[in-house]
């Protein structure tokens, strides 16, 4: 029998994956958020509906140690790009964010085509970010970054997330690839699933700011200077950054650093929960991008 807390939550506080009561006694799953405070949730009976906004009362499901997922009998398979992304767009939390893979791993059960998670891996993204960690060019194709780790949400939490990503790597070592690269978002998660797979931890990124424009229709750091244009600065959430380097030949040019433990994740606060911010230069109000997902004058 499912265990709930007794205290109440909201919706938008849910995680991927969660299990949840309803105060009308029906049991439900988290699967994602779908902006402006929307959400995609799946009731007991497996289909999947829309909740308008994220403050609706629910109680959690007790956290307990999930680990029921067995090695034995399941599988990788290489699999076709647009498959993959399918099954991200409605299980990943970033949702139908475009992204581009070179490679990507469904994990099955044996003699079975249901697809139960999907591991993504792409070039680095970003004009330094080979040169940056390895000091290659960015025509280097053997050095991949982890784009998306996503499996069904009554699997997470279990160790079929470490099953694929693991043996997802394995297969990336015989097409020849030396190393394999990912970043965690600070203030969602430490990086626990890369530790559990022995990446090397080599601290945070750098602090940077995001421009949204409002004189671009809202767009996000445009070319050119910034000093005449409507709009805001906010901070952006730092990265853990991760590697699983296979080539012993290959060095990294960060250094190695201790890694987070439970409850380091950094706090990054861009409106005071007010759902606005100020341009002040111009004496501007807006709608904070960050948690409206638009900027409009307030």
């Amino acid at each position: 029998m499912t265990e709930f807390d007794d205290k109440h939550t909201i919706i938008r506080d849910l995680k991927i994956g969660d299990t949840f009561l309803s105060k009308s006694n029906n049991i439900g799953t988290y699967i994602k958020p779908l902006g402006d405070d929307k959400h995609l949730l799946q009731g007991h009976d497996g289909k999947q509906y829309e909740v308008p906004h994220g403050k609706f009362p629910v109680f959690k499901q007790k956290v307990t140690y999930n680990n029921t997922f067995s090695k034995k009998g399941h599988t990788l398979r290489l699999i076709d790009k647009k498959v993959a992304y399918e099954f991200i767009r409605v299980y990943h939390y970033l949702g139908d964010a475009k992204f581009f893979s070179k490679f990507a791993y469904g994990l099955y059960k044996d003699g079975s085509d249901d697809l139960l998670g999907v591991a993504t891996f792409s070039n680095p993204q970003g004009n330094v970010a080979l040169k940056g960690w390895f000091g290659l060019p960015n025509t280097d194709q053997t050095v991949l970054e982890l784009s998306r780790l996503c499996l069904l949400p009554e699997l997470n939490g279990t160790n079929a997330t470490s099953y694929l990503l693991a043996n997802s790597i394995k297969l990336l070592k015989k097409e020849g690839i030396r190393a394999v690269i990912t970043l965690a978002d600070d203030s969602r998660h430490k990086g626990s699933i890369y530790q559990v797979c022995n990446f090397t931890y080599y601290g945070l990124t750098d602090k940077k700011s995001d421009f949204f424009s409002f004189t671009d229709g809202g767009k996000v750091n445009p070319r050119g200077a910034t000093k005449d244009k409507q709009g805001v600065w906010i901070p952006r959430t730092q990265k853990n950054r991760y590697a699983y380097i296979m080539d012993n030949n290959l060095i990294c040019n960060y250094t190695e650093q201790e890694k987070p433990k439970k409850g380091d994740n950094g706090v990054y606060d861009c409106c005071g929960g007010t759902h606005m911010v100020t341009d002040k230069r111009f004496n501007i109000n807006y709608t904070c991008p960050k948690c409206t997902g638009k900027l409009d004058i307030v």
